[in-house]
């Protein structure tokens, strides 16, 4: 699967690190062979740790009353902007289904984010654009969002990016995301 910033809705939140789950599951990796305790832990904190930025993240979008997929759709309009682009780019620059965009694209434009209309030259296209409030939306919504990147990693000195960076694309190609 390609890269997207949308990602599909996690599961619920995160198993508390000391959950009867979490220690079943350590336990069993501990005691069986062939698994590796270590990494497994490694990989269940990682797990904890996406949920709790992700969570974050969705947090700033919501005062702009943004889903994770409507912010990624105005971030896409706002990067091509003024050009128009259709919702079949959209679900591919966001890697959701074509029915996802439109669901995503009804609410944005019943809050007058997002303008559609058809394809002067061929009818059977529709263009989907920003309209002012939708760029005044994804402004704020972008600089919220950042903020609270920016936040949520104040503590990750310049030499722990580095090695994050490369954990985070080792566990990629051990999942099998090699791109």
């Amino acid at each position: 699967m390609k890269p997207s910033f949308y990602a599909p809705p996690a599961p619920p939140a995160s198993v508390p690190p000391d959950s009867l789950v979490v220690r079943t599951l350590l336990a069993t990796a501990r005691q069986r062979p062939g698994l590796d305790e270590a990494r497994c832990r490694l990989v269940l904190e990682w797990l904890r740790a996406g949920a709790a930025v992700r969570a974050a993240l969705r947090e700033s979008l919501a005062p702009c009353g943004l889903t994770e997929l409507k912010f990624a759709v105005l971030v896409v309009l706002f990067t091509l902007d003024p050009e128009p682009t259709t919702p079949a780019d959209l679900a591919s620059h966001a890697g959701v289904s074509r029915a996802a965009i439109t669901d995503a694209l009804d609410g944005l434009q019943a809050h007058q984010l997002v303008a559609r209309e058809r394809d002067p030259v061929d009818r059977r296209t529709i263009d989907v654009r920003l309209t002012g409030a939708g760029r005044e939306t994804v402004n704020s919504a972008l600089q919220r969002f950042l903020q609270t990147a920016g936040h949520v990693a104040r503590f990750v000195e310049k030499a722990e990016r580095a090695a994050a960076a490369v954990v985070c694309a080792h566990l990629k190609i051990g999942a099998g995301d090699t791109e």
